[in-house]
């Protein structure tokens, strides 16, 4: 599965940067999960990608390369900005590790430019049809699933309505997602109920003075105060 970031408000990214890695690397000291003991064998090693606001747009970098391994991670450092998600991939099917299969996801909606990044699987892609307007750049079930989120989003109540479609979804191992446009991250928790991993895929929010996380783990770093998000709830964290 992956490891996933999101920040909206007053934040360095470089700690971003590093606590992502530290989670794709399967040493994130600051919390522990069930799978914690496999240590380097549980590598979160099949690409990243990162999108941030910048000039009122939002921004993608992403690579098929672990972002422990590639230069291009390490130099967004230097970014300055006050909304990012971060994703660092992990996946049994080697075959799909291609740079077109990289979160987060791109699509036009409604006027914006969204961004997409999901930890789990949708078992069962007959569960997120959507508009045939989207077109998928790779051939994984993230993108299926974003774009049926963006097909049945209501953005007069955007949290509600999050929570509304992920729970019409049955056949999966967990659902938690990011959704950014330029000024807001819609951030979604849901894993299976019968999961043997639910600290794995416990999303926690971290809040601080003019900072909102939410992190596929508890990291150092930020001078925030953590609690998990319950599981089938959704949240909106705007500038």
């Amino acid at each position: 599965m992956c490891r996933m970031i999101a920040a909206v408000g007053r934040f360095e990214v470089k700690p971003a940067l590093r606590a992502l890695n530290a989670m794709a690397l399967n040493r994130n000291q600051a919390y522990g999960h069930e799978l914690r003991g496999k240590g380097d064998a549980l590598q979160h090693d099949c690409g990243w990608g990162v999108a941030y606001r910048k000039d009122g747009e939002l921004v993608r970098v992403r690579s098929a390369v672990p972002c422990f391994e590639d230069d291009a991670f390490d130099s967004l450092a230097g970014i300055e900005t006050d909304l990012m998600i971060l994703h660092a991939r992990r996946t049994v099917a080697r075959n799909t590790i291609r740079l077109e299969n990289s979160h987060p996801f791109l699509a036009r909606h409604g006027g914006d430019l969204w961004a997409f990044c999901h930890n789990g699987e949708v078992r069962d892609l007959s569960q997120v049809p959507y508009d045939p307007s989207f077109v998928p750049e790779g051939d994984i079930d993230s993108e299926p699933l974003f774009f049926h989120i963006l097909t049945q989003l209501d953005q007069e109540r955007p949290a509600e309505s999050l929570s509304d479609i992920l729970s019409g979804i049955t056949d999966f191992t967990a659902l938690n997602c990011f959704l950014a446009r330029p000024d807001s991250i819609l951030a979604g928790a849901r894993m299976n109920p019968a999961t043997p991993r639910p600290r794995y895929y416990t999303l926690w929010q971290g809040r601080g003075q003019g900072l909102t996380l939410i992190s596929s783990e508890i990291v150092d770093g930020f001078d925030v105060e953590w609690e998990a998000v319950p599981d089938g709830g959704a949240l909106l964290l705007a500038l």
